[in-house]
Parts: structure tokens; C-alpha cells; sequence
């Protein structure tokens, strides 16, 4: 299949599952941008520390460090480190929230966050079950839209350059509450390479279509070991 007929048949609003030779490029740029298929897969875990401005009264402000490890775990502490205003925890499928445990949309949307710090290696690992979206222009320029169909009817959407093969924006969604299948986007940018691995420094956050929080990262690193176990727990 041709790639122009490709994208005509995504524009009648069908999904298209991409074939190998004509994902294969784009993913080819994408890893390349983000330090190679080699430095990718042998990442083991990353911290990050910065401030999160939130844009609603209901958000927390503050110091923010996000320490995410393979697979699928992740942890985040807003405030004064001593004593964080929040605290979010996921290891696997179980979350917590300050301590208490939080199921469905909550932990949902740790679990699509985790999923997001790990996006370019999660979509090179999941090449198969990748299913191109109608191509949009975002901020000038045309953008090619991926999603990635996750375990529990979620989904990551992403929106890859394809000249330069940097992720500008991604659009997770929860399974179905009370409200609904919740909507999480963000957009990146200010991308810069720590040991080689390129990260984006500014965050934009929205969640059901309102824009929830600022977030700008002052520092990355790259461990060379996995966290200890213990602070992927309550």
C-alpha cells in the first residue's frame, strides 16, 4: 500500500495499522532523534526535578521530581521535598495517591504518564500494534499521529515530526468513568540531550480539553542503576 492511499484512507476516519516499511522510516527518525535504538533500550530508569505551575486552584505548585523505571513504574512528589503536598505512586497496575489507594481514572492516568516518560522506547517496542491517525499541522507544520493501543482499553495518541522525529504533543486516554473516557494531552518542548538521550524541558499539561499545569524541568538524569524497589510503594 502506497503511503499516499495510506493517509487517504486515515482521512475518511478509519485507523490504519501501519505496514512495517512504511512505519519503519519514521520510527528510524524517531529513535535517531532521541539518541538511537541502542541508548533507548538500555535506559533503565530516569530522575527528574523542576517546578510544576498549576494552571486551576484544585492543582498543587511546586517543586516537582518524577523518578520512572522500566516497567512501569513511577513516582511523583510535588512540594517541599521534606514534605511533598503530593505524592502519586504506580508500580505496574496499582496506584496510590498520598498513601491511599486510587483505582480506575486516577490510576489510569499514572499509568498513561508512565507510559509517556517512556514514549519513544514504548513505541519502537510496540512497532506491531502501532495505528496511524489522520496527519494534522500543529503549530505551522505537518505532523504525522500515531497511537499505540494499551492493556486495559487505553490508549496513547502521539504526534512525531517527521523531519525532525521529535514528539511534540501526546493525548492519553483513560478507560470509562463516572465522566467518561478522560482525555490527557501534552506538549513538549525546549528538547535538549542529557548523556546523549534527547528529553523535553517544558511541559504543557491539559486534561479533558482545560489546561491544568505548567511544567518546567531544570534537571534530568539518567540512572545507571534501578531505584530501590521501596519507593515505588505507598
Amino acid at each position: 500500500m502506497k503511503l499516499s492511499t495510506l493517509l487517504l484512507v486515515c482521512g475518511l476516519g478509519f485507523g490504519c495499522v501501519l505496514e512495517a516499511e512504511e512505519l519503519g522510516p519514521l520510527l528510524d527518525k524517531m529513535a535517531g532523534a532521541y539518541g538511537g535504538r541502542d541508548r533507548l533500550e538500555k535506559l533503565i530508569a530516569v530522575r527528574e526535578t523542576g517546578q510544576v505551575t498549576a494552571a486551576t486552584k484544585v492543582g498543587n505548585s511546586g517543586m516537582v521530581v518524577r523518578t520512572f523505571a522500566r516497567p512501569l513504574k513511577l513516582r511523583i512528589e510535588i512540594g517541599d521535598p521534606a514534605h511533598p503536598a503530593e505524592v502519586r505512586v504506580l508500580d505496574g497496575t496499582n496506584g496510590w495517591r498520598n498513601g491511599k489507594s486510587v483505582t480506575g481514572p486516577a490510576c489510569d492516568a499514572m499509568v498513561l504518564q508512565a507510559v509517556r516518560l517512556d514514549l519513544p522506547f514504548q513505541l519502537l517496542a510496540h512497532k506491531p500494534k502501532l495505528v496511524e491517525k489522520e496527519p494534522i499541522e500543529y503549530h505551522g507544520q505537518r505532523v504525522r499521529v500515531v497511537e499505540l493501543p494499551l492493556e486495559n482499553d487505553l490508549s496513547m495518541t502521539c504526534g512525531i515530526a517527521p523531519d525532525s522525529g521529535r514528539i511534540l504533543f501526546s493525548s492519553g486516554q483513560t478507560t470509562g468513568g463516572p465522566m467518561g473516557r478522560m482525555k490527557f494531552e501534552t506538549s513538549y518542548d525546549d528538547f535538549r540531550t542529557v548523556d546523549g538521550l534527547l528529553f523535553a524541558f517544558k511541559e504543557t499539561n491539559l486534561a479533558g480539553g482545560t489546561k491544568t499545569a505548567d511544567t518546567t524541568i531544570s534537571a534530568i538524569q539518567p540512572l545507571k542503576a534501578a531505584p530501590s524497589p521501596d519507593i515505588f510503594k505507598p
